[in-house]
């Protein structure tokens, strides 16, 4: 078992309804050797009602658009998707999604 840092805003962290948050963090959650991002946020989702509705859509089984993850720095989708496993130490930072017109 190993822990996953996640990052958020405060504003992001608030509108997800995760209370409590402080210096940008949610609380660290607990992984197996193979627990997946997908995995992670289904987990969230439960958790956190108003997660599903901004960053992950369970029925759907995909992230809204509205949020961009990081795993690590990276972009999500550049890596390995929602397949993505998690290790011990690794972080995931969320952002909103920045759209222009």
């Amino acid at each position: 078992m190993g822990k996953v840092h996640l990052y958020a805003l405060p504003s992001l962290a608030e509108s997800l309804g995760i209370e409590g948050t402080s210096e940008e963090t949610i609380p660290d959650e607990e992984v197996g050797g193979d627990t997946t991002v997908r995995g992670l946020l289904n987990r969230l989702s439960a958790r956190y009602r108003r997660f599903g509705q901004v960053v992950f859509d369970v029925k759907a089984q995909r992230l809204t658009g509205r949020v961009v993850i990081f795993l690590n720095d990276h972009d999500l989708e550049l890596v390995n998707g929602l397949e993505s496993k998690l290790s011990d130490g690794d972080t995931l930072t969320l952002i909103y999604a920045i759209q222009g017109g």
